[in-house]
């Protein structure tokens, strides 16, 4: 039976990570869409997503954490230096130089959100352990990628909007990101779930409460930033929908185990 621990016992640079996610996140409409305060925001918002989730994920698995969020963020910035370059696996796409800094043109926070993002979603979807191992195994992965993908949703059309990259026309498309990206983000969020999922194991007797309230934050603030104040009734809706019913399973899952 696994104890679960309350965020009183979260270490404290999680918190205020946490807290700092919160704060960019609420300030961003605040300012002029493409300004300078906004990119700082941005960069502010994914770097303390990445402190959260490796600080909450160290908690359980201690060093294991920094390793996998290590090998995602290699693994993540090779991939979007293949991907801004041929178009594969996410469609025809450039960034431009607003975010810095960059390697071979792709910024280097990108890397960073994907670890951020698959580390958090690794803690909110820890309980996921059906049938025998490698089954899953398989599972886990499958349902922390779809968790993963639910978040472009919203990051996609808000980063196109602030400039921060650009996709070439392209059919089928969602807000004018070709539905393919959507594909790409799948296929690599089974590459990087599989990664944290076999680095961070065995599940320890303890677990991290944070990495679901954080899911839930991003869900929350970012269905209310489109709803509110990108004007967005579509992106808000789409995204909340799809982060809002993960969110749920991964309350819902612990609350199962715990009775």
């Amino acid at each position: 039976m696994q104890r679960r621990a309350g965020l009183r016992k979260e270490p404290r640079i999680a918190l205020v990570a946490f807290a700092v996610m919160i704060f960019g996140m609420v300030g961003t409409p605040l300012f002029e869409r493409g300004g300078d305060e906004r990119r700082i925001l941005a960069l502010v918002v994914v770097g303390a997503l990445f402190v959260t989730a490796v600080a909450s994920t160290a908690r359980v698995y201690g060093a294991r954490a920094f390793l996998a969020a290590g090998a995602i963020v290699v693994i993540a910035l090779i991939i979007e230096v293949i991907g801004s370059s041929t178009g594969f696996p996410f469609g025809e796409y450039d960034y431009t130089g607003a975010l810095t800094p960059q390697i071979f043109d792709v910024p280097i926070i990108v890397a960073f959100a994907w670890a951020g993002i698959t580390l958090t979603v690794h803690g909110a979807f820890h309980h996921l352990r059906l049938g025998n191992e490698r089954s899953a195994l398989m599972t886990r992965v499958a349902v922390m990628a779809l968790a993963i993908t639910a978040w472009d949703l919203f990051l996609d059309p808000q980063m196109v909007a602030e400039g921060y990259w650009r996709w070439r026309p392209a059919t089928p498309a969602f807000r004018g990101i070709p539905l393919v990206n959507y594909f790409g983000w799948l296929l690599i969020a089974v590459i990087t779930s599989t990664v944290s999922v076999l680095t961070c194991r065995p599940v320890q007797r303890t677990v991290s409460s944070l990495p679901r309230l954080t899911y839930a934050t991003l869900a929350g603030l970012s269905t209310v930033g489109f709803l509110v104040f990108f004007d967005d009734l579509v992106v808000a809706v789409v995204g909340g929908v799809a982060m809002g019913g993960f969110t749920v399973l991964s309350f819902a899952g612990v609350r199962r185990r715990a009775e």
